[in-house]
This record gives structure tokens, C-alpha cells and sequence, in this order.
């Protein structure tokens, strides 16, 4: 067991500071920020390759800013002109002998690197998000979002405001990186009870507080800061680590203040003669920093020396060693924590790092590529999911990372009037919404405009700034800014003055948001009374995103049937299609417990009795510890539903549905009475009754054919309109042999028909062994070879080997993914002689394949094949019809590659499993909306 992990987090956030009118000083904010620390960060990521090694957050202002093409093309002019500024700069210090000679070499550094910030802009298409998107799908970095504005959340006054910050900066997050964010960071850092509630509600499972926030909890949790918490309202809260936090920014002992690291205040805009500098500073006379800075600090003296860049470099290094041997003390100290294990959280503003110390985004590569048993990184992500269960609830008051740990560098004299028109403007908004509860389009669009004005309006940087003296003039101006734009906006609704130009005006002036939802400022009766007058209208759109909890006593790599691939398939396309998907399914000796299978949350679990003699006991403890993990991960995961699939998970399915207050869909993959042709034994009994336990506590019952519709209809007496159909599909990507595959097939001049399944009666795989006599008899060269396990593999070997069909029917037993798909490509036929077959998946992989395919005519087999057009079909148990049909394909070869292309074609269009998890959606739709009426 791990004694201790490290979890690094960058908080990225700029004000707003885009504008309409060029060349505004304060979106050189943005674009020196993308040059010291956005973008090389990026360089830090890609060499360090540490999977969970970072984790970041995006504020919305930052994000729109960063994806706006004004600000991309600015940015492009800004390091153009950076450049020709240092060709400038290289011929002035060639020709000023007096400057120190090691200019030069800066020059030259310098050279290199605005060119490499520029390729590197230009690769991403302009667009660093896509840079992050990509490193966080490779896994290196997690992703989460914050406020709307970056407000500072205890000082909105209601609760509708609090809940519109948070719910916009989720849904700007989702727009420009394509998930929903898991984790949150609280602008400051300051927490106060209940909005734990709220972002809870909206979605949000973990945040950061400061270290004595954790420490100040009531009850003082067991593990001290040495690991999160829950709130009262579930949410994990992580502490920062302040001792690590301090050993980087400690203002007497941190690591930027070193003799040796590019000194921050010394810019040749300040300088140069202004004729020489002016054209690349500010047009309206005032000098700005250029990024360009020859000196070190040196130490604290007036007097700098010129900056060394290997000296610096040398410091990067013996400064990240330094890090990481303070990581594995306190790692070492704390090594007896368990359930949960210590972690340390160093929690920075991202533009900390590169921007005022110039190294350290280089500094956090090698702090990374650090990593290794000792140092072990792991992303607040992968520790909750790991660790959930193991973790107190206290109760925690208000708290912040500011000055004192409180909240008056936001809330002071200097700062206090801005309160009085922003909880004004939060009351002006619930009455207009409440009063246009039936806006027309313009006037929606204008109380969209006007929850963007107060938003910009409420962002903690005004404060921040004027507290800190630094640039109040443009907070101030900014501050009034917004709120006459908020009352101009109102009176002009309200005297009917709108008009659409003068809308279009107000939008264009600060385009922030393009999707703003109103209606969070309705009150609840409000709400109810619209959503009572819209209902039926919400859009495809709004049912996106659900978190469904999926249970399967098999997922891969346990493969006893068709079910495990399904359940794989079909959590992906889920996942893909914009879901969150948990699947809870029994362990696998060798696989983890938990891991992300490409974005699936697959939790594997032992059940209460793992050495259970009676499988029927087997199955009841895994469906107990199913029920109390679910309940835990309940926790940290807001379900929306629950699929079950198959009675194995039934007893787990009825209790969660009931313990969760969420639906329940159901997916019946076959039945125990259609499996034996009718119900003989106790054990039989048994398990038909759990199936009929399991469709009758479901809200919706899912099958995959008509024949399964027709039979559970039949047999457990179920109403046509609770059952649908919903076909199994094929994932084409797995079914193709690979290009480059390594698995030589010998070589044979029969004509060789392939199967894969279960070595089971109902399979049908005796029906091949009778036919493949009848056909050796009549000198036919036909081969079979059949893949699979089972309890009647030895049985077939030996009839096989008795009547000397050794080289007519050859069994290969258990065969990995790729060399199925190796069989399947180089085979001339696939056949599938099943006697019972709900579905029959592998029918739909042998077409995918490309090959002409054989069913039985049964079940849903026959749903998936029109004979002699995109396949054949065969009498169930007849070896003269199935002896028929392969020798129609050996015969036909024209016919046969029209059938072959025909099932291909038919694959592609009817069995994907994009279009089945969109089908699949719908269901939890109905389960969703019958749950509303029951509860209306």
C-alpha cells in the first residue's frame, strides 16, 4: 500500500479584460500570462508525460478569453511585435559596447523562445484549451472549473445568485472542454456553509479550502489536514498543505527570491529612451513591461547582475530535488496513515509560475518528472475515487486563503461600497425574471445581457485590486462599468425602449457567455409555474449529461457471454455521447478495483462471501456488497438512474432504486425458462423468479429483440408498454484484424467456416460436429473451427477425435480479442447454429467482418438476417440445413461476396452503438419522466 501521495494544482484565472477598442492595457494581463505560464506549462506537461500529475482549473473569463478569435489575433500581433522589439534590441546592444557582453546570450535565448511560444500557439490552432483538452485525454492532467466570474461565493447575498455562479461556470466549462467538470475551485478559496449544498446539486464533487479550515472542523478530524472530508452535504474538501505551499512563495525563504532566478522588476520598457521603446509599449504614453528582462536578482541590492541562464537551470533542478525530499519527509512522517492514506495538496495561482517567477513552470516539469514510488502524484480525482469510502464528515465553518484567513482583503472600507449595488442588482433580477416569466425573445436576450453585466460586475478582482492599490482606477471603472450597464439594460426594458440594434450594441460590447439560463433567478414557485407551462418542450440538448450508475456481474476482462461485451460497448458510446457512466461489476484477480476504461468508472468488487460454494450464495454477496458500495459512492456521485443488467444484479438494483430515490431500467439479456426450454429444477425456479422480481421493481425493461419481447411478455405476464426494444450492436474498430497483427494462421485450402462461443448445448455447436461428418462422407473440403470455453469442450474433443474429424471441426479454446478478429478475417464464413439465442452479438461481428454469415432461424437471430440477402439462416438442430447453406457459400462465390458486402452494409447502418446509446437514453428519459409523474 502507497504510505502517502502528492497532488499538484494550478488555479488559472484572468479578469475579463476584453474589449471592443484595440490596444487596451490590460489585455497585456492575458497575453503575458500566455507567454510566461499558459503555454510553457504546456511544454512542462508534454516532456514530463506523469499521468495525474497536475491538476488545473480554467475560470469561464479565462476560458472565453482564450478561445475568443479577437484576443487570438491580438495575441499573434503582441508576439510579433515582441520580436521585432528583440531584432531591435540585438543590433542596439551590438552597437553600445558599455552594456554587459551577456546580453547577447539573453538575446539569443530569448530569440529561441518567442519563436518556440509561437509554433506552439500556432499548432493549437490558436486555441490553448485544445493543447490542455489534449494532455488531459492522455491523461497527464485533470481538468475542473470555478465561478462564473471568480465572485467571491459568501458574499453573494442569495441563494439564486450563489447558484447562477456556479452553474455557468459548469456549463462555460462543459462548452469549451466537452465534459462536465468533477471538481471545483472556490475564488479565494473561501468557503462558508451551504454552498457545499449547492454545488453538490449542481454536480460538483470535491473543492480546496486552506489547511486551518480543516483543522478548525467540528468534530477536528481523526487524520488532522492529513486528508479530506466530507461537509455536511457530501462535499470532499481538500486541504492545502501550507507548509509545502510556503516552501515555493515563502517571501523570505521561497525559491523565486533566489540570487539566481530572472529578476521580475527590471524591464527595458522602463529603460530605454522613450523614442527607442515607444512603439512597443502603450500608445497612450505609459511605459509597460515587454517580457524582455536582462538581470537576476542578485540579492537585495539596487545593483543586478546579468541574468545566467545555466545558472538558473542549475537552479531549477537542485530547487525541484529539494521539493521532492521535502514531499517524502513528510510522506515518511505520516507513513502509518491509512484508510484513507496522506495526501498533500499544494494548491497555487497558475500564473504564480512563470510570470513573476520566470522558471517556475520549468520548475514544475522537473518537480514532476520527479515522480516514482517515493513521490507518488495523484490528481484529487483518482484519490477520491479510490478512497471515497474511507473518508469523516465534519462540520466546517467560514474560511478563505486570503489575508488572516478570512475575508477582509474583499470586504473592507476601501471596498465596502460595491455590496450595496451588487445585492441591490441580485434583487432587481429575481423581480424581472419573476416579472417577464413569458419573455419575448428580445427581452430574454436582454435579461441574459443583464445577468452577464452583474456577473462581470460581482468578479472579486475589483475588490482584490482595490484593496491591493494596484490598478484601482481601471477596477473602479470597470465596477461602475457594469452596474450602469445592468441599470441602462433595466430601464430600457421597462420604458419598452428595446429595439434590436441597441440589444445587438450591448451584447457585442462584452460577448462573455454565449448561453446564460434566466430561469436559476425564478423563485421556486416560479419555477414550478413555468416548467408546468413548457413541459414537453425541453430539448435534446438539456437531457445531456446524466450520471448513471450500471450494474453487471461481468465486465471485460471477465467474458463468460455476450453481456460483458455489451455492457463495455454500450457504457462507452454512453460516455462518448456526453454521460457519466459508474459500472459496479465482481473483481478480476490481476485488474484493479477501480480504473477509468476509456471515461468508464468501472469499480470492481468482492462479494461479502468470495469463496461461496453455492454460485446462488456468490451472486447474493456480491449483490450486498453492491449495495453498500453504491451507497457510499452515492456520496461523492448524484445518480440520475440505475441500469441493471441481467438477475445477478436484481437483489442490488431493487435495493438502490429504492435507497437512491432514483429509476431503475432493466435490460434482460436472456431467460432462464428460454435457456432450458421451460423450468425443471428449484434452481431454475429460483432464478426465473429473480428475473421477474428484477422487470417487475424496473420503471422501463429493455430487450434486444422482438422474440425477447414476445417471451418475457409471455412469461412474466409484463404490459407491451413498460418492454422496448433495443438492438445489440458492434463496435467495427474491435471486430477488424488488425493491420500489423503478429498472429500467423497456418495455411489451409479448405474452405474454413469460423464460430466463437460458449462450448454449451444451447449453442449449437453439436449440430457443426454432425454436419461435418455428413460433408467429409461427400468428399466436401470443408473445415470448421470453433472458439471457446465451456463445460462441454472436452465432450465435443472427444466425439470429434472418435470419429476421426480431426481435420474437418478443430477447436481452439479460449482465443484473445485479436486472434477472434485474425479467425474472422481470414475465414471464408462465420456460422452460428445457436438453438436459444436472445440476441446473438457474434452473428453481428462475423458480418462486421466483413464475412457471409449462418444463423440459426431463432430467437433474435432471425430478427438480424434476411436470408440470402444479408445472410443465411439454417434450421435450429438440422445438420442437413446447416450442411446446406455452407455448401450454397462454397458454391456461389459471386452470391457469397454479395452477401458478405450486404451484411457489412447492414452492420454499419442498423447495429451502432452511437445510435443504440441515443435509443438507450430515451429509456432513461421515460424512467426519469414516469419517476416526476409518481412523484407529482
Amino acid at each position: 500500500m502507497n504510505n502517502g501521495y502528492f497532488s499538484f494544482v494550478l488555479h488559472a484565472h484572468l479578469p475579463y479584460v476584453r474589449h471592443e477598442e484595440e490596444n487596451r492595457l490590460e489585455e497585456r494581463w492575458l497575453f503575458e500570462a500566455m507567454t510566461e505560464t499558459y503555454i510553457p506549462l504546456l511544454w512542462s506537461i508534454e516532456s514530463a508525460e506523469v499521468k495525474d500529475g497536475l491538476t488545473i482549473s480554467f475560470t469561464p473569463p479565462l476560458m472565453e478569453m482564450l478561445a475568443d478569435p479577437l484576443m487570438q489575433d491580438r495575441y499573434v500581433h503582441y508576439l510579433l511585435k515582441t520580436e521585432e522589439l528583440l531584432r531591435k534590441e540585438a543590433t542596439y546592444i551590438e552597437d553600445h559596447s558599455s552594456l554587459n557582453p551577456s546580453f547577447k546570450s539573453i538575446i539569443s535565448f530569448y530569440k529561441k523562445r518567442y519563436q518556440k511560444i509561437r509554433e506552439t500557439f500556432l499548432k493549437w490552432d490558436k486555441n490553448v484549451l485544445k493543447a490542455y483538452k489534449h494532455f488531459y485525454e492522455k491523461g497527464f492532467i485533470t481538468l475542473m472549473t470555478s465561478a462564473a466570474t471568480h465572485a467571491f461565493l459568501p458574499y453573494v447575498k442569495t441563494e439564486a445568485a450563489l447558484r447562477s455562479q456556479i452553474r455557468e461556470g459548469v456549463q462555460a466549462f462543459s462548452r469549451h472542454f466537452g465534459f462536465n467538470p468533477r471538481g471545483f475551485w472556490l475564488p479565494e478559496c473561501a468557503y462558508a456553509p451551504g454552498i457545499d449544498r449547492v454545488l453538490m446539486e449542481e454536480g460538483i464533487r470535491y473543492t480546496f479550502v486552506d489547511e486551518h479550515t480543516i483543522l478548525s472542523a467540528d468534530p477536528k478530524p481523526e487524520k488532522g489536514s492529513g486528508a479530506p472530508v466530507y461537509s455536511p452535504h457530501g462535499l470532499v474538501l481538500f486541504p492545502r498543505h501550507t507548509e509545502l505551499s510556503s516552501k515555493v512563495w515563502s517571501s523570505t525563504l521561497g525559491y523565486p527570491g533566489d540570487p539566481d532566478y530572472r529578476e521580475f522588476y527590471r524591464d527595458i520598457g522602463y529603460e530605454r529612451d522613450w523614442d527607442y521603446i515607444e512603439d512597443y509599449v502603450h500608445e497612450d504614453g505609459i511605459r509597460v513591461d515587454t517580457g524582455l528582462k536582462y538581470y537576476r536578482v542578485t540579492g537585495e541590492t539596487e545593483h543586478k547582475d546579468a541574468y545566467n541562464r545555466e545558472w538558473a537551470e542549475a537552479k531549477i533542478n537542485t530547487h525541484a530535488k529539494h521539493y521532492l525530499s521535502s514531499i517524502n519527509q513528510f510522506r515518511e512522517q505520516h507513513a502509518d496513515q491509512a484508510y484513507p492514506p496522506y495526501v498533500m495538496v499544494a494548491p497555487f495561482d497558475a500564473e504564480l509560475f512563470g510570470h513573476w517567477w520566470f522558471e517556475g513552470t520549468e520548475w514544475i516539469g522537473q518537480v514532476l518528472m520527479g515522480a516514482n514510488e517515493e513521490t507518488t502524484f495523484i490528481s484529487p480525482e483518482t484519490y477520491l475515487d479510490r478512497h471515497f469510502q474511507d473518508l469523516e464528515t465534519n462540520h466546517i465553518s467560514y474560511a478563505t486563503w486570503g489575508r488572516d484567513g478570512y475575508g477582509d482583503v474583499w470586504l473592507n472600507p476601501k471596498n465596502d461600497y460595491m455590496y450595496k449595488h451588487l445585492h441591490r442588482i441580485e434583487q432587481d433580477l429575481a423581480a424581472i425574471v419573476a416579472l417577464h416569466s413569458q419573455p419575448t425573445e428580445l427581452e430574454k436576450r436582454v435579461i441574459k445581457q443583464m445577468i452577464r453585466e452583474w456577473m462581470l460586475a460581482v468578479s472579486s478582482d475589483w475588490a482584490f485590486i482595490v484593496d491591493g492599490d494596484s490598478a484601482v482606477e481601471y477596477a473602479k471603472e470597470r465596477f461602475h462599468l457594469h452596474v450602469d450597464r445592468f441599470d441602462r439594460l433595466k430601464n430600457q426594458m421597462f420604458t419598452k425602449q428595446l429595439t434590436d440594434a441597441w440589444v445587438e450594441k450591448q451584447e457585442s460590447a462584452f460577448p462573455f457567455l454565449s448561453s446564460i439560463d434566466e430561469n436559476v433567478f425564478l423563485s421556486p414557485h416560479d419555477s414550478y409555474v413555468q416548467t408546468k407551462s413548457q413541459e414537453g418542450t425541453a430539448s435534446e440538448e438539456n437531457k445531456k449529461g446524466r450520471t448513471i450508475l450500471m450494474l453487471s456481474w461481468e465486465f471485460p476482462p471477465m467474458m463468460v457471454g455476450g453481456l460483458s461485451r455489451h455492457v463495455f460497448d454500450l457504457s462507452r458510446a454512453l460516455v462518448q455521447d456526453g454521460h457519466t457512466v459508474h459500472v459496479l461489476t465482481s473483481s478480476v484477480n490481476g485488474y484493479p478495483q477501480y480504473e477509468v476504461n476509456q471515461g468508464v468508472h468501472v469499480h470492481r468488487l468482492n462479494g461479502l462471501q468470495p469463496e461461496a460454494d453455492s454460485f446462488f450464495d456468490w451472486v447474493g454477496s456480491l449483490n450486498v456488497a453492491m449495495t453498500l458500495y453504491a451507497e457510499k459512492l452515492s456520496r461523492t456521485e448524484k445518480f440520475d438512474v440505475i441500469h441493471a443488467h441481467d438477475w445477478l444484479v436484481g437483489v442490488a438494483a431493487k435495493a438502490l432504486k429504492a435507497s437512491l430515490g432514483v429509476p431503475l431500467l432493466a435490460t434482460i439479456h436472456a431467460t432462464e425458462h428460454g435457456r432450458n426450454n421451460g423450468i425443471h429444477t428449484e434452481l431454475q425456479y429460483e432464478i426465473n423468479q429473480k428475473e421477474w422480481e428484477l422487470t417487475y421493481e424496473a420503471d422501463r425493461v429493455v430487450v434486444c429483440s422482438d422474440y425477447m419481447k414476445e417471451e418475457l411478455m409471455t412469461i412474466f405476464s409484463l404490459p407491451e408498454e413498460k418492454l422496448s426494444v433495443i438492438p445489440n450492436g458492434v463496435d467495427l474498430d474491435l471486430v477488424r484484424s488488425l493491420r500489423d497483427s503478429t498472429v500467423e494462421l497456418e495455411s489451409n485450402e479448405m474452405f474454413t467456416v469460423f464460430s466463437v462461443g460458449r462450448m454449451v448445448k444451447e449453442k449449437g455447436f453439436q449440430t457443426i460436429i454432425d454436419a461435418a461428418e455428413d460433408l467429409k462422407h461427400k468428399g466436401a473440403p470443408i473445415r470448421f473451427v470453433l472458439a471457446g470455453k465451456g463445460p462441454m469442450l472436452r465432450e465435443f474433443q472427444e466425439q470429434v477425435q472418435r470419429r476421426q474429424l480431426d481435420h474437418h471441426v478443430v477447436f481452439l479454446g479460449f482465443i484473445t480479442d485479436e486472434e477472434r478478429n485474425d479467425w474472422f478475417t481470414k475465414a471464408d464464413a462465420a456460422i452460428f447454429p445457436s438453438l436459444y439465442e436472445p440476441f446473438g452479438i457474434v452473428a453481428l461481428e462475423g458480418m462486421a467482418a466483413g464475412k457471409p454469415t449462418i444463423v440459426s432461424d431463432v430467437g433474435g437471430l432471425s430478427s438480424i438476417v434476411q436470408h440470402g440477402e444479408n445472410g443465411l439462416k439454417m434450421i435450429p438442430g438440422d445438420k442437413d440445413s446447416l450442411a446446406a447453406q455452407v455448401m450454397y457459400l462454397y458454391n456461389h462465390p459471386i452470391l457469397r461476396e454479395g452477401i458478405a458486402t450486404q451484411g457489412l452494409r447492414d452492420v454499419k447502418t442498423k447495429f451502432d452503438w452511437g445510435a443504440i446509446a441515443k435509443q438507450t437514453e430515451r429509456e432513461f428519459e421515460m424512467c426519469l419522466a414516469s419517476t416526476l409523474v409518481v412523484a407529482n
